[in-house]
């Protein structure tokens, strides 16, 4: 940029020549021409993220030294030695999973087998072609895989900032059993807890869909956080009001055994507005249901791991990273 208009004339022209080799060059520059000057705020989100407030700190260092603690050690269940448990540190074990940028609109029903076969065999064309679209997990809430066509979707349901951009990003990674989702969602967790990634979001809560089986009554987002970090019990009430700054993991969706609908229209939308607030009773799927189409903390972000036989419940979902 600092070298002349003539510099970037080259430096433009050789990234359209190498466009239709590289998806991700191909769909930034499709949003740099779309968005234009805007869509840099977003890019460089993590050089500009706002300091923790002085009163927070302290519990946001317990929070995350109480996450490191917990997602430090992998469990690994051995099958050739009954009921042998081993435990490994996490970063020693941890192998980077290829994860794709892809829109589901297929209904997934088949044997999971089958699924796994299929879409390795396609994946590995498409890589042959330069056609994969790979995504690291430190970029899962970056623009240039969350926009694409859903974005004019994704309007209707997403508040802005006081800056004008639109924030906060549903996402869903779906994986057959034992590909690696959970182990993925620990490494985003100690990732986060040590100061890796994610500095934009202050505060990451985890919940396993396993464990919500167990809440089969009506509850609070609060009751429902501070069942998990009880610690957080004098500072809630400060971390709502900014939700752009909170990430939520929901991990195996595929394991949880209640409903959750999602509207198809704005105003179908409107009507499900169930639990809107976080002092609100709800079931736990309402809670689920309202952080992910942003009736609940609009703002804030979700992650969400299932097998793709389970996907069919978010068929409905703003989901805007895939």
């Amino acid at each position: 940029m600092g070298k002349g208009s003539e510099a970037r004339r080259v430096m433009w022209e050789s990234f359209v020549k190498m466009r239709p080799t590289l998806p991700k060059l191909n769909k930034i520059m499709t949003e740099i021409q779309q968005q234009g000057a805007s869509l840099v705020d977003e890019v460089t989100i993590d050089r500009s993220v706002s300091d923790v407030s002085s009163d927070l700190k302290a519990v946001q260092q317990l929070h995350k030294e109480t996450l490191q603690k917990q997602s430090e050690k992998l469990v690994v269940n051995t099958i050739l030695i009954k009921e042998k448990v081993k435990q490994f540190q996490l970063v020693d074990r941890y192998t980077e999973l290829t994860i794709i940028s892809d829109v589901r609109d297929r209904d997934l029903v088949e044997h999971e087998l089958l699924v796994r076969g299929r879409d390795h065999e396609e994946w590995r064309q498409k890589q042959l072609r330069g056609e994969l679209e790979k995504i690291r997990t430190d970029k899962l809430f970056h623009s240039s895989f969350s926009r694409g066509g859903l974005f004019s979707r994704m309007k209707k349901f997403y508040k802005r900032s006081s800056s004008g951009t639109f924030t906060g990003t549903s996402a869903v990674v779906s994986g057959v059993a034992g590909i690696g989702k959970t182990t993925m969602v620990q490494k985003i967790v100690h990732d986060w807890a040590t100061g890796k990634i994610y500095p934009h979001f202050h505060f990451v809560f985890i919940l396993k869909f396993r464990d919500l089986n167990t809440r089969n009554i009506r509850l609070t987002l609060r009751q429902l956080i501070l069942d998990e970090y009880p610690y957080l019990k004098y500072v809630l009430d400060e971390l709502w009001k900014h939700p752009e700054r909170l990430l939520f993991i929901f991990d195996g969706l595929d394991e949880f055994r209640g409903s959750i609908e999602f509207a198809e229209s704005w105003r179908e939308a409107e009507s499900q507005s169930r639990c809107t607030d976080p002092g609100f009773w709800c079931d736990v799927s309402e809670i689920v249901y309202s952080l992910i189409q942003k009736r609940l903390l609009p703002g804030c972000s979700v992650l969400v791991t299932s097998r793709p036989t389970a996907l069919q419940l978010l068929a409905k979902a703003q989901v805007s990273v895939w």
